[in-house]
């Protein structure tokens, strides 16, 4: 460099000259972050008083759901994609259906029903909509048919709401999205939308891209989400091959590239995450958020069975171990043999590269009070993170409490 030439009296003027830069610019950062601190109370004061408004509006309403719920004033028209397959094996999917149509016309909005059958039908419907102009897309069902739809409505000014009916519900809880109906409807009512990114995975030289709003990822995660996707569908005769492959998954030397940083490991796992959440509510990414424009990236460098297990145990209770966190806007894994893939819960054939980038503020979504949130919704309905796990007694096994009976996607 230039200044190691210069005389120990030029070095001393440039320091100065460098200190009196620092604090003229200390100041107008300082400045900036009280008006974006003062932007952000009004901005937080405006969303508390929507709060207000939507629910003077929507409680006289409520008492007539059984009724068809009527509008005081001018309803919103939606399209709303409704999984039947969500829920329980006897629930009763017409009353289901109904209820949240109903809820949702009491919150001032009228849905045009559009049943999922397939994935293929519900970013076809997802397209059709976005197509036909309507701004609002309401999806109740869980985390795979939030991610169809939303994959569809990227670079859009369509807005999406979600009614979380399925499984895992990660989405939801990351969002601050409450998991009742009712409550979930009235949030969608308030309207409260942040620009929300999405990752992108990139198959080898293909131009065919995979997005997942949760996690991508290689070796024991792509295992992990195999399992996961087995228990959701029911395939419990399937089960058993899966963890056999956990168990027979060897350590490998990974090559990691992230924006310029490159990390060499011996692992079984690498794990890109969008969102903190993961799996069956597996608090995988802590810091992780989803509005940010960057993904979280953990290596799990030298880990063994013992301390994987120890890992993702601590991890399903909400209470993960520390590790190191690296933060890149794009991605590249290189393994020395083919190693199985998966964003989400989509599985995808073993392949030496993957290529995973995010794509910052892709849609827009209705949001709540979410740990997956820079900025979130504060004056939203409260929407639980985690299950509760009471501790067993006497040996026996117990229900989680407020947990969501398992149901489909």
């Amino acid at each position: 460099m230039a200044d190691r030439k210069l005389s120990q009296p030029a070095l001393f003027k440039s320091l100065l000259r460098g200190q009196r830069k620092h604090r003229a610019l200390l100041g107008k950062v300082e400045k900036a972050a009280a008006r974006l601190a003062r932007r952000k109370a009004r901005f937080q004061a405006l969303e508390a008083r929507i709060a207000d408004l939507e629910r003077r509006l929507s409680e006289p309403r409520m008492g007539h759901l059984g009724e068809q719920a009527s509008s005081d004033g001018a309803l919103r028209p939606a399209r709303l994609i409704f999984n039947p397959s969500s829920g329980r094996d006897d629930e009763d999917n017409a009353a289901r259906l109904a209820h949240v149509v109903s809820s949702l016309r009491a919150h001032g909005i009228e849905a045009h029903v559009g049943l999922k059958t397939s994935g293929h039908a519900a970013r076809d419907l997802a397209r059709r909509a976005v197509r036909s102009g309507h701004r609002l897309l309401v999806v109740a069902a869980g985390d795979g048919t939030i991610g169809d739809v939303a994959s569809e409505l990227i670079g859009s000014s369509a807005v999406l709401g979600i009614v979380p009916i399925g499984t895992m519900n990660n989405l939801a809880r990351s969002l601050g999205v409450p998991l009742g109906i009712d409550d979930a409807c009235a949030l969608i009512g308030m309207g409260t939308t942040r620009h929300i990114d999405i990752g992108r995975v990139i198959s080898n030289g293909s131009a065919q891209a995979e997005h997942f709003m949760e996690c991508a990822g290689i070796g024991l995660s792509a295992i992990a989400a195999m399992a996961g996707q087995q228990f959701e569908k029911r395939h419990w005769r399937l089960l058993p091959r899966v963890l056999r492959k956990f168990f027979e998954a060897k350590l490998g030397t990974i090559l990691v590239e992230m924006d310029g940083t490159v990390v060499e490991a011996s692992t079984r796992i690498v794990t890109v995450s969008n969102a903190p959440l993961m799996g069956n509510n597996m608090l995988a990414a802590p810091e992780a958020k989803m509005d940010d424009g960057m993904l979280d990236v953990h290596i799990y460098d030298g880990m063994g069975d013992a301390a994987l297990v120890k890992h993702f145990m601590a991890a399903s209770s909400g209470s993960p171990d520390t590790l190191k966190t690296y933060r890149a806007r794009r991605v590249r894994i290189t393994a020395e043999e083919q190693v199985a893939t998966n964003s989400d819960m989509n599985i995808a054939r073993e392949r030496h590269v993957i290529e995973i980038e995010i794509v910052p503020r892709a849609l827009s979504m209705i949001v709540g009070n979410g740990i997956g949130l820079s900025v979130p919704v504060e004056s939203a309905p409260d929407a639980p993170t985690f299950a509760v796990r009471p501790p067993p007694t006497n040996g026996a096994v117990t229900k989680q409490a407020n947990e969501p009976t398992p149901s489909g996607a």
